[in-house]
């Protein structure tokens, strides 16, 4: 049987760069990046046993008194940070970003229709790139049959609702297919990672059809039960046919339509 002999607490040598190092140094002020430059220069070998055991110990009292706990949890992790592939960056001229099937908001199966309604409508879309809007794409299946427009607008976020009106774009809904509004009301400058909203409605009580993506969605928030659904947020009763400037939270409300298709060149 192999016998196990412990070091007495008298045989015990005090590091030679640890604590004089540190010695000077408080528990409640000194920080990770400290400790990390005395350990850079201990080697992983048997005769620096005790010193590493002297540095753990040194860092455990430290995350105790501060609760500072930088340097133990956070290592060999990341921020979850999905990307789009960039179009110009590969053998590729596409510079279309189709905001209501592209991740992690938007994931579609295919195109449906649907007849659009006076309320104003918003959905989640996270900027895949960063540099300004050139122009917003729209497919409208079915044209009006008099004169109206659809208003599409990009909505900045404020705590995963949306908030304040970056530009819009205005479509003649008397046109049918798949129409680029370059003229938009104002610059509109995504920043790459970054969350926005699409807000659109139509101008005026004048029925008409636009492309949307198959309703298969991903939930933005608490449902009644797990049968009902939200996938879009509304405002009901309170600014049909308009698309305001500043979103008042208290004013929407989560329902169950599908998103219309929206492209942002970028």
């Amino acid at each position: 049987m192999e016998r196990v002999v412990r070091m007495r607490k008298e045989d015990r040598k005090p590091s030679k760069r640890v604590f004089p190092l540190l010695q000077n140094l408080d528990l409640d002020s000194v920080t990770f990046d400290q400790i990390q430059g005395v350990g850079d220069s201990i080697t992983i070998e048997d005769m620096n046993e005790q010193e590493l055991q002297d540095l753990v110990l040194v860092n455990l009292a430290r995350l105790c008194v501060s609760s500072e706990w930088t340097g133990l949890l956070e290592a060999g992790g990341g921020t979850f940070s999905p990307a789009l592939t960039d179009g110009s960056v590969i053998d590729s001229t596409y510079t279309l970003n189709r905001v209501d099937a592209t991740m992690p908001w938007g994931i579609n199966t295919g195109n449906n229709a649907q007849t659009t309604r006076d309320e104003p409508f918003y959905y989640p879309f996270v900027a895949p790139k960063t540099g300004d809007v050139s122009g917003i794409v729209v497919n409208i299946s079915v044209a009006a049959a008099s004169a109206v427009n659809f208003l599409v607008a990009v909505y900045s976020d404020d705590g995963g609702l949306p908030n304040e009106k970056l530009g819009v774009a205005v479509f003649d809904a008397e046109v049918s297919g798949q129409t680029e509004q370059t003229s938009l009301s104002a610059t509109i400058s995504l920043v790459k990672g970054t969350q926005y909203w699409i807000g659109y409605t139509r101008s005026a009580s004048v029925a008409f059809t636009t492309m949307v993506g198959a309703p298969q969605t991903p939930w933005m928030g608490p449902t009644e039960n797990i049968s009902s659904s939200w996938q879009i947020m509304w405002e009901f009763d309170t600014h049909s046919n308009e698309l305001v400037d500043t979103i008042v939270k208290t004013d929407i409300s989560p329902r169950g339509y599908s998103r219309v298709s929206v492209g942002l060149n970028i």
